[in-house]
């Protein structure tokens, strides 16, 4: 049996998709959100709160393999404190259980020592999952989602042009989170990590903001489609308008300005273990056809 955390978004859901697909006992945590596709594949759906140690030890009872994660539930009111119990939840129920291999989704600034906003959080989880000694851990880290620009299109419905607060030609070392998804569900199936360890997966190409709001124009039929980079307090006000609670916008905001900090992202390309295939202009096509 294999155990999949966050089969409700873009990474677990996939994952779960290619382990039912391969014909492989999976079960699934119905979290916050139901979960009708993955049972009808033939999943084992079993409901609880990711922050439950208890509803977490049903998950994992009797389970070989898992993957974990934190959520980004940006209309929390208590965002960071609530990923901080999560993660100690996912901990103290692997110590517990007889999992043996585990899967971790995080990113790449969790790797280092100063992580802020969302990545901060995934820096915790990653400490709290080393923590265990007696598991064999694969910590897969990745950068910027190319589905984070679907985010994008009920403001550029409202607005007629894409922003946030990250500089709009600043690089990005894109990934299709559906190349994350089949590293996570291969080495899920084959199980042939030793030890604790951490592997940086990257996109084929790196692509400004400003590039890949061009790149949507095309194919939503707006040919002047522009970037706009917003002040930090422009782009919170615009997520707490779209429903995110003040904490999940602040962090959504940190999480933008820490890239800008970060870039240019050159020498995380230079560190990649693997480079994934998809590149921005397939899965735009696939995406939004």
């Amino acid at each position: 049996m294999i155990a999949v955390m966050g089969a409700a978004g873009n990474v677990g859901s996939k994952v779960a998709d290619l382990l039912l697909s391969q014909g492989q006992p999976v079960r699934v945590l119905e979290h916050r959100r139901r979960l009708d596709g993955p049972g009808a594949r033939g999943a084992e759906v079993v409901t609880g709160d990711l922050a439950d140690p208890g509803d977490l030890g049903v998950l994992l009872k009797d389970v070989e393999a898992a993957l974990v994660l934190l959520p980004d539930v940006v209309t929390d009111p208590e965002f960071t404190a609530t990923r901080s119990r999560m993660s100690r939840a996912i901990a103290d129920a692997l110590a517990g259980s007889g999992v043996r291999q585990v899967v971790a989704l995080s990113t790449v600034a969790a790797g280092q020592a100063g992580a802020t906003g969302p990545a901060a959080g995934l820096r915790e989880l990653e400490e709290r999952l080393s923590g265990l000694g007696d598991r064999n851990l694969l910590v897969l880290r990745s950068p910027f989602y190319m589905e984070n620009l679907l985010a994008s299109l009920p403001l550029i419905k409202a607005m007629g042009s894409n922003a946030s607060a990250v500089d709009g030609d600043l690089e990005l070392p894109m990934i299709a989170t559906r190349d994350v998804a089949a590293e996570a569900a291969e080495r899920l199936l084959r199980r042939d990590f030793r030890g604790q360890g951490a592997k940086l997966l990257v996109g084929p190409e790196d692509v400004s903001l400003r590039a890949a709001t061009r790149a949507l124009g095309q194919r939503l039929g707006l040919p002047d489609l522009a970037y706009v980079q917003f002040p930090p307090d422009g782009v919170r006000a615009a997520l707490r308008g779209a429903g995110m609670s003040e904490e999940g916008a602040s962090q959504m905001v940190e999480l933008q300005l820490a890239l800008n900090r970060s870039g240019p992202f050159a020498a995380v390309r230079a560190a990649a273990d693997a480079v994934a295939p998809t590149r921005l202009a397939a899965f735009l096509d696939e995406a939004l056809r």
